[in-house]
């Protein structure tokens, strides 16, 4: 919610939904909100409107408002399907930045990047709702294997995105080149600065040559955070927001089947995977130490019934190293389990999905 004294809110609610510009009451936002304090928790206070309407420039702010026009309009169904998934994780997220000493407001930050969708994939392949590449992902405790990928996990990519953006204000002391060095990079925002400051012009991002995906990307996430903190005054009415989601966690055993687990726990076996996006093959990853897993709140207390003696179904698989000659054939001849049996429980297609893994599971 935007926090205004009611009479400026519900003038700026009614300019909004009538098209006019979202900072056309500013000289008011100045006189009824307090100024911007230097913060010593990294700009935590970038995002109030005091602060944007003090720090963006008339572009900036034509810029902001045509993204505002953009996701009302061309844009509205698909930003509305993500105004509704976001409230399943965006309290969680907003603690998070908090915690880092952050502002709340990048909680925000996967409207854009992923529309909260847990297993989003770009086609530069960065993954889950912060869109981490692989090796971006590595440098900050998103580990991949074949069983895993961490990226998908939404709060653990939280976390990462915190520290990530975090280091990047540090080295830019500015939100706005922060955000675009988390979109192409710092060593792209570094060079774009040096080039200024070579040519003795501004180095604030808005006077930056930048890519036109970077130049885009900071209005179009100031824009959609101005939205999603009061989407009715921007005319985003009658939204089914999804309610937060809470879980429990209990340990498992490793390599067990998510769908085995279901079944036993009487649930959809969809409600497993999306407690738990990063288990890419639907299982718990084998090995020899239990899984923390995800169930739905308040199950905890029922699980030692309902899994009684189900732990034990790790045991009845082994794992395999893929080599370069291996084929479906040749393990299940290898083994004497069926080609398919190992096809399903592994999730491969065929052979050439064989030949991306570095492990896979053998029935006994």
């Amino acid at each position: 919610m935007l926090l205004l004294p009611i009479g400026l809110w519900l003038g700026l609610s009614a300019l909004v939904v009538g098209g006019a510009l979202w900072y056309a009451y500013e000289a008011q936002i100045l006189a009824f909100t307090a100024p911007v304090e230097s913060s010593s928790a990294q700009g935590r206070d970038a995002f109030t409107l005091t602060a944007l309407y003090k720090r963006l420039t008339p572009e900036g702010r034509d810029e902001v408002q045509r993204y505002i026009d953009y996701f009302r309009k061309s844009r509205r169904r698909g930003f509305a399907d993500a105004l509704a998934r976001s409230t399943r994780y965006v309290e969680t997220f907003q603690g998070i930045f908090r915690e880092a000493g952050l502002p709340a407001e990048l909680a925000y930050l996967p409207l854009i990047e992923s529309g909260y969708v847990e297993t989003a994939e770009s086609p530069a392949k960065a993954v889950g709702m912060f869109q981490f590449i692989e090796e971006t992902g590595r440098r900050y405790d998103l580990s991949r294997n074949d069983w895993f990928d961490m990226r998908r996990d939404p709060i653990s990519s939280a976390r990462a995105a915190a520290r990530y953006l975090g280091n990047l204000y540090e080295t830019f002391n500015d939100w706005d080149l922060a955000l675009a060095a988390y979109n192409a990079g710092a060593g792209t925002i570094r060079w774009a600065v040096r080039v200024n400051q070579r040519d003795q012009r501004p180095t604030d991002f808005w006077s930056l040559e930048l890519p036109d995906e970077t130049r885009n990307y900071v209005p179009a996430f100031i824009a959609s955070m101005l939205i999603a903190k009061n989407p009715q005054a921007f005319g985003f009415e009658q939204i089914n927001f999804a309610p937060e989601l809470i879980f429990d966690e209990i340990q498992v055993s490793p390599g067990i089947s998510l769908s085995l687990l279901a079944n036993h726990m009487r649930l959809e076996a969809e409600t497993l995977y999306t407690l738990n996006p990063e288990l890419i093959q639907g299982m718990a990853p084998p090995g020899d130490q239990p899984y923390s897993l995800r169930i739905p709140h308040g199950m905890r207390k029922q699980v030692p019934q309902l899994l009684a003696g189900v732990s034990a179904q790790g045991s009845q698989w082994m794992l395999h190293h893929v080599r370069s000659q291996d084929t479906l054939q040749s393990l299940a001849k290898r083994y004497r389990a069926h080609p398919s049996a190992i096809r399903t429980l592994n999730g491969l297609q065929n052979n050439g999905d064989l030949a991306s893994r570095s492990f896979v599971l053998i029935p006994h």
